[in-house]
């Protein structure tokens, strides 16, 4: 009987000594030492593909997305020292690209390293329906991002009636007062809610006419099949928008436009 307590005590016991290892705390490894226990080069290649090259490109990847958003929001913005605006007018790049290299050139503007001059023909407004691009021009001339207008008499009346343009009377220098005196366009600014075709207000000097300027003479072909007969309606005007930021470049852009040098 002994013998067999023996035996049993003798076989619990082993069986409980064999279990017991399962629950021992095993050593972890370091990656190096990992590395280090791998004999082949091939080994350790595979490795890293398998268990550290994606987490390591995903790293890569949103480290770069996030420079690239920090440079966008922080870095320093390009100065726009000219903007103007056609407006109704559809310039291709291919007319408004020469004209922006011949006013650099003619006026000797010199840019900074961030600074540029912009000529935008994208603008088409329909008076009666087209509310949307008359919003979206509105909002560059409430935000000072706007120097020069040019459009046909038709649009441009109504920049002028609701003061969107500038007194050119008190803008121009008096030499190119003196000079196009005679192609000055005249109109009221609104008085409260008054209908443009009842204004009663002061006429102001709020345009140039430009037809008779070698510039519309080389560049309007490409937006009027008849240039040399426009209807009233339809004749080209220049204006300085009422707040704009660069007053002195619109300027050099009036004497470029219709050929006075700075006197």
């Amino acid at each position: 009987m002994i013998t067999m307590k023996d035996s049993d005590n003798t076989e619990k016991k082993t069986v409980l000594d064999d279990s017991a290892a399962i629950y021992q705390r095993r050593e972890q490894k370091t990656e190096r030492q990992k590395f280090s226990e791998m004999k082949t080069f091939s080994e350790k290649v595979a490795y890293f593909r398998m268990y550290h090259l994606k987490p390591m490109l995903a790293g890569i990847i949103i480290i770069a997305i996030i420079v690239s958003i920090l440079y966008t929001v922080f870095s320093p913005k390009a100065k726009c020292v000219l903007s103007v605006a056609f407006v109704n007018y559809a310039f291709p790049t291919v007319a408004t690209d020469p004209m922006k290299e011949d006013f650099m050139e003619s006026s000797g503007l010199v840019l900074g390293e961030r600074e540029m001059v912009r000529f935008d023909a994208t603008t088409y407004i329909n008076t009666t329906t087209d509310y949307s691009s008359a919003s979206a021009l509105a909002a560059h001339v409430m935000a000072c991002e706007l120097d020069i207008f040019i459009a046909p008499e038709s649009t441009f009346k109504n920049y002028s009636f609701n003061g969107t343009l500038g007194s050119l009377t008190e803008i121009l220098p008096s030499d190119l007062s003196s000079a196009l005196s005679e192609d000055f366009f005249y109109h009221q600014i609104r008085i409260e809610d008054e209908d443009i075709s009842e204004a009663t207000g002061e006429k102001y000097v709020l345009g140039i006419y430009l037809e008779d300027t070698a510039f519309w003479d080389t560049y309007s072909g490409y937006v009027s099949a008849d240039p040399s007969n426009l209807s009233d309606d339809e004749r080209p005007i220049v204006g300085i928008v009422v707040n704009s930021k660069n007053k002195e470049n619109a300027i050099t852009f009036l004497r470029y436009l219709f050929d006075l040098k700075n006197e």
